[in-house]
């Protein structure tokens, strides 16, 4: 138990090392999208509860739209 441990351990702090080592070519567009999309949801649930239904039919697509635009760059 203590070399599984042990091993464990080794694993999960030399694991910023391999990652470091990689070359960086990453955007932000992947984590921005997550925080538009959840942004997204609650817009167009706070629509449907303050409107009703008709209303978030018509505001979703451009809620939608503006999240799109908002994402950063590739």
């Amino acid at each position: 138990m203590k070399r599984f441990a042990t091993l464990s351990a080794g694993l999960i702090l030399g694991s910023p090392a391999l990652a470091l080592a990689a070359e960086h070519n990453a955007s932000y567009r992947g984590i921005g999208w997550i925080y538009f999309t959840f942004i997204a949801c609650i817009l167009i649930y706070g629509v449907h509860d303050a409107f009703g239904k008709k209303a978030m039919y018509v505001a979703a697509p451009f809620i939608l739209g503006w999240c799109y635009w908002m994402l950063p760059p590739t």
